[in-house]
């Protein structure tokens, strides 16, 4: 496979410009804009890097990879291909989601029942019984079956930036294994199979078999993507808290963990994740938790 991005380091407006290939002395932690050049699209950062995004991805099947995106962790048989990776266990990187010729595509769209927390990582989108799921972006099916950890039926696509996008509780599968898709393409039919209280989507991404907040990558309102770029760093594996529509609760005489959970309709595991703590610490009279 053609390789997706290329990363060069020359003197613009600066002679401080650093190349982004060894992120070992850069932290790109935010995209200060994306400029057209005589030699095509760069992505500027605020540290002075900057990324020349150069030809785009060339779609190949998997017996033509030389990139390693469709041979290492490539497997069809279990939903993580890398093993137990954690955010720490990443590098500093940066995702080109698209291209002229390689759209983005909501999967569906419907009222979101659910969103993406510390112990539900991805999207519920309510829906009717076998509405058309479509594919996200272009890529590759990795993963097409019943998986009996919860998620019924369920797609893994794997995309030529390294982003894998999950569709789960379908009804039916219209994919293989090792399949070539392009944006919007037909991926399976929504359901409820599994783990499920209705006809719903499940939406995640993941990279490196680490899920990551939706609401980095996409604006669901719009039905469009939030960045062309996405910065891999660790906070995206977290929900996006500065922008969630955060309940607080102040604690009472005779609230318990429990009382809550079934108060707001979460969970205590939920409550303790998002204060930082143990279904063992004592609630004082006066403190404020987050409850959503």
């Amino acid at each position: 496979m053609h390789k997706i991005t290329k990363i060069l380091a020359i003197p613009i407006l600066l002679s401080m410009v650093v190349s982004i290939s060894g992120y070992s002395q850069v932290d790109p932690k935010s995209v200060l804009d994306t400029v057209e050049t005589a030699e095509g699209a760069v992505v500027l950062y605020k540290n002075y890097s900057w990324e020349f995004l150069g030809d785009e991805p060339v779609m190949l099947n998997i017996d033509q990879d030389s990139t390693g995106l469709l041979s290492v962790g490539w497997v069809n048989d279990r939903i993580r291909g890398y093993g137990q990776m954690k955010p720490d266990s990443i590098r500093d990187t940066v995702l080109i989601l698209t291209s002229e010729t390689m759209p983005f595509v909501m999967p569906l769209t419907g009222y979101l029942i659910r969103g993406f927390m510390y112990t539900h990582k991805g999207l519920d989108i309510r829906a009717k019984m076998s509405d058309t799921v479509r594919v996200a972006f272009d890529g590759v099916v990795r993963y097409a079956r019943y998986n009996r950890g919860g998620f019924g039926n369920l797609i893994v696509v794997r995309h030529f930036n390294g982003l894998e996008t999950f569709y789960a509780h379908l009804s039916k599968i219209e994919v293989e294994v090792n399949q070539l898709v392009k944006a919007g393409d037909l991926a399976g039919l929504v359901g409820s199979t599994g783990r499920s209280r209705g006809p719903h989507l499940h939406f995640e991404f993941r990279y490196m078999d680490i899920p990551v907040d939706p609401m980095r990558v996409i604006s669901y309102n719009s039905a469009c993507l939030v960045s062309n770029v996405l910065p891999i760093r660790k906070e995206v594996f977290y929900p996006n808290d500065w922008d969630a529509k955060a309940v607080y609760h102040k604690i009472k005489s005779g609230d318990t963990l429990g009382h809550l959970a079934g108060k707001y309709r979460t969970s205590v595991k939920e409550i303790c994740a998002m204060n930082k703590i143990s279904s063992r610490t004592t609630l004082r009279i006066g403190k404020i938790l987050r409850v959503k």
